[in-house]
């Protein structure tokens, strides 16, 4: 009974609804669609089919069939073809489910097992029609495919997977570059500027309840949202403020409704002028709030927005 109880202790269960949500933003975290671009794309299933082709000749074992220790250039011409159909017309006949902007590492793991198994597919129905002998069964072929893909698969999939990464890593980071040069220039302008950029905007933002906020919209960091709950940080005196309202973020955000203030993620609306720095790994962007410790994580479908707006307030100031 002490077991039982020990097994279903609130702890245990925290514990685990705590890996599974681990388990659940580690599937859910971006990841490239390959190279998003079709050129690209197409030369590296060039390259991939061809490191096939010749891992299978240098490497290859002798198998107890006999035909099929001839039969590599089939497999890399097949990988080719599966490739190619994957990665460049599925996204053509499936826009939405193959969307680049919302790939995930989950989507990336399926397509590879999608990869796979078409491969092991058209790899038994080509040997077993036209290169086997006629007595073998399709039980025995698809035996033999399914092993030689399966082993030698994963050194082309892990290949590519850490080019992909590097990819990802060196593109946000020079993204991150780019856009902490225009928070520079945005810097070095309000300086400049003989109208500070907080001239007095006063907004004042109503709750659920009889509640309500008001602050100056320039002294604004971000909002930060748990469910119908959001948490309004601002600067007030030098010192970092904030406030619980009962209200939702889609709410917040209707009522600011300005130029400076953007919904970079499901749970956060930022202020665009309140941002000092962005930093970009595999992962995607932070953004570095202002006179605080806070990093506010970036969607991948609004790291483009926030990149823009960014621009967009430069381009401002420097009219002004």
């Amino acid at each position: 009974m002490d077991q039982y109880q020990a097994i279903n202790s609130p702890a245990v269960n925290m514990e685990e609804r705590t890996l599974s949500k681990r388990l659940s933003d580690w599937l859910n975290a971006p990841f490239p669609f390959y190279l998003n671009d079709e050129r690209k794309n197409f030369l590296l299933a060039l390259f991939i089919s061809g490191f096939v082709t010749g891992f299978l000749y240098l490497f290859k074992t002798e198998s107890e069939l006999e035909f099929a220790n001839q039969l590599e250039w089939l497999h890399g011409l097949i990988t080719l073809v599966v490739l190619i159909f994957n990665v460049l017309v599925l996204p053509r006949i499936f826009p939405a489910q193959m969307d680049p902007t919302t790939w995930t590492i989950k989507k990336y793991i399926y397509l590879n097992i999608l990869h796979l198994a078409l491969i092991w597919l058209l790899a038994t129905i080509m040997e077993k029609l036209f290169f086997c002998p006629f007595n073998m069964g399709w039980a025995d072929v698809a035996a033999h495919t399914v092993v030689q893909v399966a082993i030698k698969g994963v050194i082309p999939i892990a290949l590519c997977t850490l080019f992909l990464k590097a990819q990802m890593l060196q593109q946000n980071l020079q993204e991150a570059i780019k856009t902490n040069q225009e928070l520079q220039k945005i810097q070095t302008l309000k300086k400049e500027s003989k109208e500070s950029v907080k001239t007095a905007t006063v907004v004042t933002l109503y709750s659920d309840t009889s509640e309500s906020l008001t602050f100056n919209l320039p002294d604004l960091l971000f909002i930060e949202a748990d469910d119908n709950y959001s948490t309004v940080h601002w600067k007030e005196d030098s010192a970092i403020q904030k406030k619980l309202l009962r209200v939702n973020l889609k709410n917040l955000e209707t009522q600011l409704n300005n130029s400076f203030t953007l919904r970079c993620h499901r749970s956060y609306i930022v202020n665009v002028n309140a941002i000092s720095a962005i930093t970009g790994n595999t992962n995607g962007y932070k953004l570095k709030m202002n006179g605080s410790d806070f990093s506010i994580p970036v969607s991948r479908p609004k790291g483009k927005e926030v990149m823009e707006k960014i621009s967009q307030l430069r381009n401002m100031m420097e009219v002004s």
